[in-house]
């Protein structure tokens, strides 16, 4: 699809009010129109169904895409089933467009169909997390999180995370989430990075309150938390 007839679909459909409010959330420094995810998932499916790869590659071709205008694609790869490498091609190249924390996330939950091929996908995340890039580090760390924390790749994930370093807020933010995802699945496991020198300090605190938030630990493995949390 070429980019005007995709701006003018998307236009259709956007309401200012819900621009207004996306850019309060910071989800892109990028023309925001105000689209709704339902109306995106829609867009996605009906590329996938009508254009398939081609609506990639014609993507390349954009000039200054919008935030919704990346949503898109970056669902539509999500939809595609596509070889090994041609896959994960895309992603390389799609890769510069994540810019925030709302892009990232699309994308890493769009790595579904990588998933076939895990002796590319998982290497490839874990190279991310050695990025000067934050947002490249955010999605090694989330699409880990969402993809691979799970037997008999869970030890060395957890190991990965804690080795990197940053102190950009959406990396911080993604690695307490991903540690906190990784106490609910694996509590002994969890528990030996959850102390004190470990991981950064920041990271460290923020996973255990994102542990104490969810519903899933008991009351007393909160309050051995807290604990921890505030040992000296």
């Amino acid at each position: 699809m070429n980019q005007a007839t995709l701006v003018r679909r998307l236009s259709e459909l956007a309401e200012p009010s819900y621009a207004a409010f996306s850019k309060k959330l910071q989800v892109s420094h990028r023309t925001i129109l105000g689209v709704r995810t339902p109306h995106l998932n829609k867009l996605a499916n009906s590329l996938a169904n009508t254009e398939g790869v081609q609506a990639l590659s014609d993507f390349y071709t954009y000039e200054e895409p919008s935030y919704e205008e990346i949503i898109v694609i970056y669902k539509l790869l999500g939809l595609l089933l596509l070889p090994s490498g041609e896959g994960l091609s895309h992603l390389v190249r799609l890769l510069p467009y994540n810019e925030s924390w709302a892009t990232n996330d699309t994308l890493a939950s769009s790595l579904k169909p990588l998933c076939r091929y895990p002796d590319i996908l998982y290497p490839f995340l874990l190279t991310l997390l050695k990025s000067s890039h934050p947002y490249e580090q955010r999605l090694g760390i989330v699409g880990l999180m969402l993809h691979f924390l799970d037997s008999p790749t869970f030890d060395e994930v957890l190991d990965a995370w804690s080795l990197v370093q940053s102190n950009h807020y959406y990396v911080v933010m993604a690695l307490g989430w991903a540690y906190a995802t990784a106490y609910c699945k694996e509590k002994e496991k969890t528990l030996a990075y959850l102390q004190k020198g470990v991981l950064q300090e920041e990271v460290r605190r923020k996973a255990i309150q994102k542990c104490i938030e969810s519903r899933i630990p008991s009351e007393e493995e909160k309050r051995v938390l807290r604990e921890l949390r505030s040992a000296p």
